[in-house]
């Protein structure tokens, strides 16, 4: 080895808790950091608006120790208005909510009755309206802070997709397998997100009780449902999987390969549930029509944070908000029950 691969080699090992680079050093300056109203919303047609409003922070600055950050806290004097091709809709209510940055209980055993202490109190309201949003219509959120320059962004609401799912015969008492026949609407570049949901009719808990808390089993009046997982080897299913996996619990996909104008996917359940509830045998799905924006968050978030890779390169998150930050998307959903079977 030459003598100066030698010493670069020892110098490195010398080193290695600090780090060793030999590339150049570019000394750019960046833009002065100024103060912008981040604005973050999904339109869902047939329900009323939802639109949270912060300001963003400065990236140079140190993160805060997580048990001193305070999150996304409401600005003072915050309105937002919700216009439909260019004209008021609503002016949306601040819908008050103080949240806490760090809450923990304790059950008094001579009471019977839960402690609760909360730390770091903020006010985390959302804005929100009262009319249903259209299917089909362009909605633009327009977003005023005091001191800030207004913030806004335009979204299309998608229309709500044609689905039938049937289930087909799996060979396995434990899992169900289900075809879902998914329409095309018209026009090309369609975005759909799919999931899969269990009924559940009872959950433990620990309920506080003189003496000290007990496990309890609670009965629900009607079912409720949890967001399971679902395998598949269909190939529109999987063709946004960044990795192979065993299950997954939420499957994007587009119209490109659709046939036809239409769909056949092939799914089966995942029989795993959380520890505490009580699954019965009735599934929904859930498709899910998304704007634009909102199908590229999904794949940028899947990048991110579904992948341990050091090597990855820095991505940018999508976002559509001029005058500010954030994400405003849209979308329609279409659900399927689909009963306990029978004979299958």
């Amino acid at each position: 080895m030459p003598r100066l691969s030698v010493l670069a080699a020892a110098l490195c090992t010398a080193v290695f808790a600090a780090g060793c680079d030999f590339t150049p050093a570019l000394d750019i300056e960046t833009p002065a950091y100024a103060p912008a109203v981040v604005v973050r919303s999904v339109l869902a047609a047939g329900r009323p608006a939802t639109v949270r409003i912060t300001i963003s922070g400065d990236p140079a600055v140190s993160p805060v120790p997580a048990a001193d950050r305070i999150p996304s806290a409401t600005p003072a004097g915050a309105t937002v208005t919700l216009l439909r091709d260019g004209r008021v809709v609503e002016t949306l209510a601040p819908r008050r909510q103080t949240c806490a940055v760090s809450r923990t209980s304790r059950c008094n055993p001579v009471t019977g009755q839960t402690d609760s202490e909360e730390s770091g109190t903020y006010d985390c309201s959302a804005f929100g309206g009262t009319l249903p949003i259209e299917a089909g219509a362009t909605y633009t959120i327009w977003a005023e802070v005091p001191g800030l320059p207004p913030a806004e962004a335009t979204v299309t609401v998608p229309r709500p997709a044609e689905v039938v799912a049937d289930e087909e015969p799996s060979g396995d008492a434990g899992t169900r397998r289900f075809r879902v026949r998914v329409r095309d609407l018209p026009g090309a570049g369609t975005r759909f997100g799919l999931s899969l949901f269990r009924d559940f009719g009872a959950y433990m808990t620990q309920v506080c009780r003189p003496g000290g808390p007990r496990d309890t089993l609670v009965v629900l009046g009607s079912p409720w449902r949890f967001q399971g997982r679902f395998a598949t080897s269909d190939p529109v299913l999987l063709a946004d999987a960044r990795s192979p996996a065993a299950s997954y619990p939420f499957a994007t996909f587009t119209d490109a390969t659709f046939a036809d104008g239409e769909a056949s996917l092939v799914l089966r359940s995942d029989p795993a549930a959380p520890d505490n509830v009580v699954p019965t045998d009735g599934y929904a799905l859930q498709l899910a029509v998304l704007s634009p924006t909102l199908y590229e968050a999904y794949l940028t978030a899947s990048v991110l944070f579904g992948e341990d890779n050091p090597f990855a390169e820095p991505t940018d998150l999508p976002g559509n908000v001029v005058g500010g930050y954030g994400l405003v998307g849209a979308v329609a959903f279409t659900d399927v029950a689909v009963p306990p079977r029978r004979g299958l």
